[in-house]
């Protein structure tokens, strides 16, 4: 006799662009919503996400400022 064979199924959706307004209806995040809540891992979360938030505004705010020298530079 034969193993029996399993059939994994994988569903694919395409998403569009995230934008502020739609970024938390992606399905990623409610998926990262329901493992989080799931685990009990609610605090684990919110540092992790604080990390993140702490780093991307770093990049955000030397962006702003070589924008601001580029514009000063430009003028004079």
């Amino acid at each position: 006799m034969s193993a029996p064979q399993t059939i994994i199924e994988t569903e694919v959706v395409a998403e569009g662009p995230k934008t502020p307004r739609n970024f938390r209806t992606a399905i990623d995040i409610e998926n990262f919503y329901r493992f989080v809540n799931d685990n009990d891992l609610r605090r684990e979360a919110k540092i992790m996400l604080e990390l993140i938030q702490q780093k991307v505004m770093i990049t955000v705010k030397k962006k702003r400022k070589e924008s601001k020298a580029l514009s000063k530079k430009n003028l004079h």
